[in-house]
């Protein structure tokens, strides 16, 4: 049975067969000239899928990495700004022993004041310090808040708050890039850190108080340490001088129990004193029978105490560093007349060199937190890096060309396409009307 076939289904089907190897290959030529196998989603759905939640993940991780850039400027700003305020305090350290010369004369005082108050308002400066963008460095979270303000000489008001700025720099970790003023400058613990110590307002020796040492911390910290005493001193007739130690919540001996309350002792105290010796605030096997304590602390005392005088030790007190320059000013303008303005002049000075070491402690301490987080976020961008590189290895694996495949696919689709053109001038041919 002869079967016919319009000329018109001839046409057709050669029409689609070459249209079908033309699209194919101009696919093709697309894929070769973008060099990814992918063109749209439909030519394979989840590699497609997979390829735009890596892209994704690779975007948010470069973000990262331009803020852990932020990072580093906003860190080293501060650092920098931080290292010379350690300079700005070492240099007060420096006139606060050059003030304890006792050749010095009262203008050369007043001159070592004049340079301290201008480290007074170099501090200022520092303390208000802004990014660039208005946004001051020591303030918190409140970045447009001025972090401090001044009343008078001495007396400055923090107006920030106790937060840190964040910026996300991994998927798990936010970085603090501010601090804030109040525990940068204005939280540090007076006298050795631990405790302070003080002469009474009433002495009228020549006794000089040193900042004390902390033996044992934790026996200055145990529940039953009063952690409040002073030391009284008393001059018999005879010029020898003794000592005791005073519970000054009490006001009863720890040496010997006796209580202050009714009235001053009669006789000697129960320690002898020995200029510059070490004062140890424990009971000593020279003492007068009686409870073991042990306080954990010593203090070291010079000079001729008069009878009747006394020194303070009392728990360390937060300060800022402005009162305690507004301090070193103040001790630099007393007058000095008699043997007693001069060692006062002198325990000053030793209470303010101890509370300098404790504020340069804590902006060291701030100033290693820093360098802490500058070196997490090298490290953090070190892992980003590692990751942008695993995510572009992925992209290609799911997206990029196999150049020899599709090579050899165009040129196979170019044959096909060159027999189907063929094929097509063939059938033309064999049409009836050749023959009328």
């Amino acid at each position: 049975m002869a079967i016919r076939v319009a000329t018109s289904t001839i046409y057709a089907l050669s029409n689609r067969g070459m249209q079908t190897q033309q699209s194919a290959q101009a696919r093709l030529q697309n894929q070769l000239t973008t060099g990814r196998r992918i063109l749209t989603p439909s030519d394979d759905p989840i590699g497609a899928s997979r390829a735009l939640s890596v892209s994704q993940a690779q975007s948010i991780n470069s973000q990262y990495s331009v803020n852990s850039k932020a990072v580093d400027s906003a860190l080293g700003l501060t650092e920098s700004t931080l290292q010379q305020v350690v300079e700005l305090v070492q240099n007060v350290q420096r006139l606060a022993v050059q003030a304890g010369n006792p050749a010095l004369s009262n203008s050369d005082r007043q001159s070592v004041n004049v340079e301290l108050k201008s480290r007074y308002e170099e501090l200022m400066g520092l303390a208000n310090t802004t990014d660039g963008t208005g946004q001051y460095l020591f303030s918190g979270f409140a970045g447009s808040t001025k972090p401090f303000s001044e009343s008078s000489f001495g007396n400055v008001q923090y107006l920030g708050d106790e937060g840190q700025r964040l910026v996300q720099i991994s998927a798990s970790r936010n970085l603090p890039i501010s601090d804030s003023g109040s525990a940068v400058f204005g939280s540090v613990k007076n006298g050795n850190g631990t405790f302070q110590t003080g002469a009474a307002a009433g002495n009228t020796g020549s006794g000089i108080v040193d900042i004390g040492t902390v033996a044992n911390p934790l026996q200055w910290s145990a529940a039953g340490n009063v952690q409040d005493y002073k030391v009284s001193f008393s001059v018999d007739a005879a010029g020898a001088t003794t000592y005791d130690i005073v519970d000054a919540t009490s006001n009863k001996s720890m040496i010997d129990g006796y209580d202050y309350a009714g009235g001053a002792r009669a006789g000697a105290m129960p320690r002898a004193y020995n200029a510059g010796s070490e004062i140890e605030f424990k009971r000593l096997p020279t003492d007068p029978a009686g409870a073991a304590w042990d306080a954990g602390v010593s203090i070291s005392i010079k000079g001729v105490p008069a009878s009747g005088d006394s020194f303070t030790v009392k728990p360390s007190q937060s300060q800022d560093m402005f009162s305690m320059l507004a301090d070193f000013s103040g001790i630099l303008g007393a007058p000095q007349f008699d043997e007693n303005s001069k060692a006062t002049y002198q325990t000053g000075l030793g209470r303010v060199i101890g509370n300098l070491s404790s504020a340069l402690d804590s902006v060291l301490t701030t100033q290693a937190s820093i360098g802490a987080r500058m070196k997490e976020t090298e490290s953090v961008r070190n892992t980003n890096e590692d990751l942008d590189l695993q995510y572009s290895k992925t992209l290609s694996g799911l997206q990029d060309l196999d150049y020899t495949k599709a090579l050899s696919d165009f040129a196979m689709t170019q044959t096909l396409l060159d027999a189907a053109r063929a094929t097509f001038s063939k059938v033309q041919g064999m049409s009836l009307f050749k023959y009328l």
